[in-house]
């Protein structure tokens, strides 16, 4: 009656308990596999793909429907022709008739996309020099240098010879003899 007891003692203290639990008839736990179509844009290439929840819940009064079906379900199709950066997308799941998802009725699906790496040898390219005083010449050594880039495949396709520039600054110097390492500048001069 809510009143306080006094002298009570508990024997045990605690117990330790356990029930099992089962899922109800009809009900069935399955991987989401994401389906994919179309290739990603030249020079890219797909590096993971994953949908979360990776497992989701189905439903059918008949039993014998949700036991034949395969361990897991698919998405609905995602088209990645053309494709250059990753995707986020909700997606719904394609299911028999009779049925039904339990829950969130699409999943989020990340595509990860990548630019293929390479590398490109542009031999001879001219050193240029930056800051030479007035009155002085300069006379380098060596006057050409190979240059070897490394990167995405498609930064790399659009590359014009005459993007990438070998520069040794002299601004300041002395007459003399220096030891100096160049830069490389890629860009297009401005105009």
């Amino acid at each position: 009656n809510g009143l306080l007891l006094n002298g009570i003692s508990i024997h045990p203290t605690s117990i330790k308990a356990s029930l099992p639990l089962t899922q109800q008839g009809g009900y069935r736990d399955l991987a989401v596999k994401v389906v994919t179509g179309g290739r990603p844009a030249s020079g890219y290439r797909l590096t993971n793909v994953a949908a979360f929840p990776p497992i989701v819940t189905v439903y059918s009064a008949n039993t014998a429907l949700i036991d034949s079906m395969p361990g897991y379900v698919e998405t609905a199709p995602l088209d990645l022709s053309g494709v250059k950066e990753d995707i986020n997308k909700n997606l719904g799941i394609t299911l028999p008739p009779g049925v039904t998802l339990i829950g969130e009725q699409s999943v989020l699906v990340q595509v990860g996309i990548a630019p293929l790496e390479g590398s490109l040898t542009m031999s001879y390219r001219p050193v240029e020099l930056i800051g030479l005083g007035t009155g002085l010449q300069a006379h380098l050594s060596p006057q050409t240098v190979d240059v070897i880039l490394s990167g995405p495949l498609p930064v790399l396709d659009a590359l014009l010879v005459s993007d990438v520039h070998v520069q040794v600054d002299v601004t300041g110097l002395a007459a003399g003899t220096y030891q100096l390492t160049p830069v490389i500048k890629i860009g297009r001069p401005s105009c």
